[in-house]
């Protein structure tokens, strides 16, 4: 019923896909602690001013490669410095919110754990939390956000995981709960992050949640389970839709040494995670 997933055997080389044929994508921030490791306080930026990090490289048919210098290969790292971060970028947000706004990071040095999350300008359009922009916006679609279930809504949902994960969740537990479409598949994601309830630091010590399902006639299904409820922060960062059809969810996790991206998509008719990578560790 709780259905794992792995990113071994991953193709992630970058190597393999010509410059020409991928798109570099970002993710943008409002909030530092979303693409910072360690839970850090949050930080929230100013009006017009992001934080930017270099995320993976996508290709048209949905390939995913990863950028020379992550959390788990670093020795690349010096070369991806002065051949792209050493650079200042423009990118172009292509998930719901924000999308269509201009980003323009400026140059960033890694730092002692190959951290490179830099700072940036946005302007054309409203970022009110987090986004995915893209290096170039040819071979996006328009989508739709992640939506926020109400109490209403969520109840049946609530009610339904108390069975599935007995012991797991507390009933007074700021559980947020969101519906989204992947590729005809209707899916809701469970989240309880640090960076929801910042403001409640009594309530900061509970379980990191982060959970995948469907739910059908009633009925609701556990596709993905985070099983690291102690130490990794996952979250929603938001989805993108390639003209080609696929539609990816990508969240960031963080613990307190290091930060990772993952997306998840459709293969096979099934939700799997199809890249992890990026980010740092110390």
């Amino acid at each position: 019923m709780l259905l794992g997933a792995s990113a071994a055997g991953l193709e992630q080389h970058p190597e393999s896909v010509p410059q020409n044929e991928r798109v570099m994508l970002a993710a943008v921030s409002r909030d530092d602690t979303t693409l910072v490791g360690g839970l850090s306080s949050s930080r929230w930026t100013g009006r017009g001013t992001v934080y930017v990090e270099p995320m993976a490289w996508i290709t048209e048919s949905g390939e995913w490669r990863s950028i020379p210098c992550d959390y788990s290969y670093r020795d690349t790292c010096k070369k991806f410095e002065r051949e792209y971060l050493s650079k200042a970028h423009t990118y172009t947000v292509v998930s719901a919110d924000g999308r269509g706004a201009s980003v323009q990071s400026a140059p960033v040095k890694l730092s002692e754990c190959a951290d490179y999350t830099g700072t940036g300008t946005y302007s054309g359009a409203s970022i009110s939390g987090s986004a995915i922009a893209a290096s170039s916006t040819d071979m996006f679609a328009e989508g739709e956000a992640p939506r926020l279930l109400d109490k209403a809504e969520a109840a049946p949902i609530r009610q339904a995981l108390a069975t599935l994960v007995p012991g797991k969740l507390d009933p007074t537990l700021h559980l947020r709960l969101y519906s989204l479409q992947l590729e005809g598949k209707n899916l809701i994601v469970l989240q309880w992050s640090t960076a929801d309830f910042i403001d409640k630091p009594q309530e900061r010590s509970v379980k990191h949640i982060f959970g995948i399902g469907t739910l059908s006639e009633g009925h609701f299904q556990l596709l993905r389970w985070k099983q690291d409820t102690e130490d990794e922060d996952e979250r929603i960062l938001g989805t993108i839709r390639l003209k080609s059809g696929r539609e990816f969810l990508i969240t960031t996790a963080c613990d307190p040494e290091s930060q990772r991206f993952r997306v998840y998509g459709i293969r096979e008719d099934k939700l799997k995670m199809v890249y992890e990578g990026g980010g740092s560790s110390c």
